[in-house]
């Protein structure tokens, strides 16, 4: 829901990264490695306690995940690429928290309790997209995999994970409020798939 309209506000700049990529006829894919590589990278860094450089390369990542995007919709959309979109969109959410927790003990509990409900998140997402996918592409065919809407989306979840890069001393607090929010979410994509879905 946030997603839309962030796309929006992002979509210009993004369009202008990536018209290098297009120009040199970069394959999409190879886009969505590369960011995968720099979350890589950041994590890292965090473990170096180099976080505000970690935070640049994370943030950069995120970018190249918009630019693979454009360029997949001027060029070809496949399901690989729709499909290794979002799951290298997991890994880098996940690879964030956990870094912090392998960088400090005291952030296990609640860090590992953040990586549980992400488990939510991303189960209800694709639990949805496996019921829906075909019906959503008929009528979509500019897209590659149904993309399910909600309050919890890449735009909340790069917000709060940049707070854990900036206030690392309050990673605990972050990563408690973000697990009740990604709980709210879970619920609230049940019950989208309970509406939606044929519960006979």
């Amino acid at each position: 829901m946030i997603d839309q309209y962030f796309i929006k506000i992002f979509k210009p700049f993004l369009e202008i990264v990536a018209s290098p990529f297009y120009k040199f006829g970069v394959n999409a894919n190879y886009i969505s490695l590369l960011g995968l590589s720099l979350s890589f990278l950041s994590f890292y860094l965090i473990l170096k306690d180099l976080n505000n450089i970690a935070l640049f390369v994370f943030l950069l990542g995120r970018i190249l995940d918009g630019v693979d995007g454009i360029i997949a919709n001027k060029t070809r959309i496949t399901e690989f690429g729709g499909f290794i979109d979002i799951v290298f969109d997991l890994i880098s959410y996940s690879l964030v928290p956990l870094a912090f927790i392998l960088n400090d003990n005291s952030n296990a509990i609640f860090g590992s309790i953040l990586l549980a409900t992400f488990f939510g998140t991303s189960s209800a997402f694709f639990g949805i997209a496996i019921f829906e996918n075909n019906k959503f592409i008929k009528r979509n065919p500019e897209k590659s995999f149904y993309h399910v809407g909600g309050f919890m989306g890449g735009a909340i979840t790069i917000f709060f994970l940049s707070l854990m890069f900036l206030l690392p001393e309050k990673f605990n607090l972050i990563a408690l409020i973000f697990s009740v929010l990604c709980i709210i979410g879970t619920i609230e994509r049940i019950f989208y798939a309970y509406i939606i879905l044929d519960s006979d």
